[in-house]
């Protein structure tokens, strides 16, 4: 398996393990992402992964979807994303022979495409249940990946400022921090 392959497959893990331990008394409370409950985020998280997986197997990004309306229940929450998570991995493992997804009519590489999905499933599962750390493993890669889809101008929007921290923090903490959360312990 290739390592970014790799590195979403353990991304996505990571993100339906979080998701496993919310429950229904968890949906309400606000979430690392300001302004959004940890409902918003996971649903904002199964979206995401639903845009990359079809971005891979069509070759271009569709329009993010729009957010689910009416009752929401945390097991609904959870089958859409262990869905969405599974789309994901599978358009991932047959994508290996392209090279680029266009976006706005540009190429993107796919490689790129699969960073950005694992960022999202491992920053987006930790903000649904912030009890469970990012593994450092997947931190460390995700680390070394997050220059090639992430820069000043691509961060506005997506991601908030840096956080400052001092040295000596694990990379689960440094990862969070370099997306804008402080998970300083």
């Amino acid at each position: 398996m290739p390592a970014d392959e790799a590195m979403l497959t353990a991304a996505l893990d990571y993100a339906v393990a979080s998701a496993a331990g919310v429950g229904l008394a968890d949906l309400g409370r606000p979430s690392a992402c300001d302004g959004w409950t940890v409902a918003d985020a996971l649903a904002h998280l199964t979206r995401s992964l639903r845009c990359v997986a079809t971005s891979l197997a069509s070759g271009a990004v569709p329009p993010v979807p729009s957010p689910r309306t009416g009752p929401v229940t945390a097991r609904t929450l959870r089958r859409d994303l262990g869905r969405a998570a599974a789309a994901l991995a599978s358009a991932a493992t047959e994508v290996r022979g392209r090279r680029a997804v266009a976006v706005d009519g540009l190429p993107l590489p796919c490689h790129r495409l699969l960073v950005v999905g694992a960022l999202e499933a491992a920053v987006h599962g930790w903000d649904a249940n912030r009890a469970r750390p990012v593994p450092d493993d997947l931190a460390v890669r995700l680390l070394a990946a997050l220059p090639s889809v992430l820069d000043r101008g691509t961060r506005r929007g997506m991601f908030a400022e840096p956080v400052a921290l001092p040295p000596g923090h694990p990379p689960g903490v440094r990862l969070l921090a370099a997306l804008g959360r402080d998970d300083r312990r």
